[in-house]
């Protein structure tokens, strides 16, 4: 009976980790991502986005080119966007345009 209830007890965690693993997906971060969103990404999506963005759309108007100045402007701007409720409808370069 212990033997039965041991086989049962681990088919149930293999089942609930192999759930994370197939569930689990990359956030490909994108200029229409919004702040929402962005808390989501990890760090190494953001900090690609970050190195794209500078790519395509050249420094910050602050003068800022590393991707860590563009994270740091994003996650301000995303504060604002949480402070106010509206972290649904501003996107990553709305948020960026507000700093």
């Amino acid at each position: 009976m212990a033997a039965i209830i041991g086989a049962l007890l681990l088919a149930i965690l293999i089942a609930i980790i192999l759930g994370g693993i197939l569930t689990s997906r990359t956030l490909v971060v994108s200029d229409s991502t919004s702040c929402s969103s962005w808390t989501s990404a990890n760090q190494t999506e953001q900090r690609d986005y970050a190195e794209r963005y500078v790519r395509e759309h050249g420094a910050l108007s602050g003068g800022g080119s590393s991707p860590a100045d563009v994270v740091a402007a994003i996650n301000r701007g995303c504060q604002d966007a949480f402070t106010n409720d509206v972290e649904d409808s501003v996107s990553v370069v709305d948020a960026i345009k507000e700093q």
